[in-house]
């Protein structure tokens, strides 16, 4: 018989290091939270590698937004690896967090996701308490990690050792991405997911789907996390949302790939199999899809298979950005099948922004007038100020057309709602020009174009909180019910 004290689990805290006030710009008593399924992904596979592993999932902003809240769970978990995962734009919310584990926790602290490839060894600066940072795809270097695989022999991390930052070589990333596990939702509460808005700002159960990992695309304002494109294929996604569908109550399900659409046929096949099996699932296409390879076909079948939400990536219509930030959409083709897309009924989201290196006033106006072309608005009301963050090759574009590195850094900082700052090309008059210009044709200030929204969100399963909710969130004030709407954007 054995002899002594077995030894006890191993405990991993892996924690989302988020901060949504600072996303939404706002106090607001309603935020945005999606399952972070990131995270679900690396516990899901640590799980299967290493049974007797115990793991918990937080958001910190969700789940412990005070220190002492997250003291707390610290002190009840006690865990024995803290994994932190964050993208630049939270850094942060990233050094509040690791700042609390080190002080009430002995915890090694390893952080991952996109903020990692962004910063490299200054994030060590930046983090003094970071001990481990994992690049890249983080489900094999976490397992190996978890046990016990010397730092110094580890693919994919970069770690202190004697005051000195080492970078080991990178990790190959997994081919065959059928091969995961699904996101673990058994570590997530899905009720209280479903209080908070989603990421197209309804209340429901939640289910993300990440279809493929990487793009095929390589747009310079983009910061793409992998190297290659992979895709999953439509058999292993329909097994996931299957299993969501039926064992865990799901009937809505937000897709986050960075192009759905890249490969039609798996995309059609995935339809087809919803169809054949009688699930009616409802989807939200909330990332960007390629307007230019979409077809009538694939917006039909989308939606015959439970479509609601269709989100279109097309940034600028002035010829000189598309090839300055290597996007090249045919714009022809964009704006026929965003108009057709509008015409089936459902939510169409078109994504754009100004505030791009060289673009100046005329530019900038050739994307609002284009948007005028279109059947209707942008349901959500969103044009963006072109932000910077470490990492995307957009950077460099705007050194070389003469901005000073200060000014790039701080839009960084910035929420998306904040107010523009000028660039060389732009003043900051033109720019809140541009916006207030926007909003008068398209957004928040057109009464008929708040008014044809409600109507859309109505038709898709909105109810009335869910539109009261996104549009206090959108507009930043709050609305007391529907009918306001209109008198607010009138105001």
């Amino acid at each position: 018989m054995p002899t002594g004290n077995p030894k006890p689990p191993l405990r991993l805290l892996l924690v989302e290091c988020n901060n949504m006030n600072k996303w939404v710009g706002t106090t607001m008593p309603y935020e945005m939270h999606v399952p972070p399924i990131g995270l679900m992904y690396l516990a899901a596979s640590a799980r299967r590698a290493l049974p007797h592993l115990e793991v918990r999932i937080v958001e910190s902003s969700l789940d412990c937004p005070s220190d002492t809240e997250l003291a707390r769970i610290l002190d009840d978990f006690k865990p024995d690896v803290v994994g932190l995962r964050s993208i630049a734009f939270f850094l942060e919310e990233l050094q509040r967090v690791a700042a609390v584990v080190r002080q009430s926790s002995g915890a090694l602290i390893v952080a991952g996701g996109p903020i990692v490839k962004a910063y490299r060894r200054r994030l060590f600066e930046d983090v003094p308490e970071l001990e481990v940072a994992a690049k890249g795809e983080g489900e094999e270097t976490l397992v190996r990690l978890l046990s016990g695989e010397p730092l110094a022999a580890l693919a994919g991390v970069l770690y202190r050792q004697d005051g000195e930052v080492l970078e080991n070589p990178d990790r190959e990333e997994i081919a065959d991405i059928d091969s995961l596990p699904f996101p673990d939702y058994d570590l997530i509460d899905l009720d209280r997911y479903e209080k908070q808005l989603s990421y197209a700002y309804n209340h429901r159960r939640q289910g993300v789907l990440l279809t493929g990992r990487g793009c095929v695309y390589h747009c310079t304002y983009c910061f793409s996390h992998w190297k290659k494109m992979r895709l999953r294929s439509a058999e292993n996604v329909f097994a996931e949302l299957e299993i969501l569908y039926t064992r865990h109550g799901i009937r809505d399900f937000y897709v986050v790939d960075d192009i759905f659409n890249v490969n039609v046929k798996r995309a059609l096949r995935f339809f087809e199999m919803i169809r054949e099996a009688g699930l009616k699932p409802r989807f939200y296409f909330v990332n960007g899809l390629r307007a230019d390879i979409a077809t009538p076909e694939f917006v039909d079948r989308a939606i015959e298979a439970g479509a609601v939400w269709f989100t279109y990536a097309v940034e600028s219509a002035a010829e000189e950005i598309q090839r300055l930030v290597d996007k090249r959409l045919d714009l022809d083709k964009a704006r026929e099948i965003i108009g057709y897309t509008q015409r089936q009924g459902v939510a169409v989201n078109i994504s754009t922004m100004y505030g791009f290196p060289t673009e100046d006033r005329a530019m900038a106006q050739r994307t609002l007038d284009w948007l005028g072309e279109l059947p209707k608005p942008s349901l959500l009301p969103y044009h963006f100020c072109l932000r910077f963050f470490e990492g995307c090759e957009i950077n460099r574009q705007a050194l070389e057309a003469g901005w000073s590195s200060e000014r790039i850094g701080l839009t960084s900082r910035f929420s998306y709602n904040d107010m523009a700052m000028s660039t060389p090309t732009l003043s900051k008059h033109e720019m809140n020009e541009i916006q207030i210009e926007y909003h008068r044709r398209f957004g928040t200030s057109n009464p008929p174009a708040v008014a044809a929204a409600v109507g859309t969100l109505r038709s898709i399963g909105y109810n009335d909180t869910d539109i009261v909710h996104m549009y206090s969130v959108l507009m930043r004030k709050m609305i007391r019910n529907v009918n306001d709407l209109t008198a607010v954007g009138a105001a």
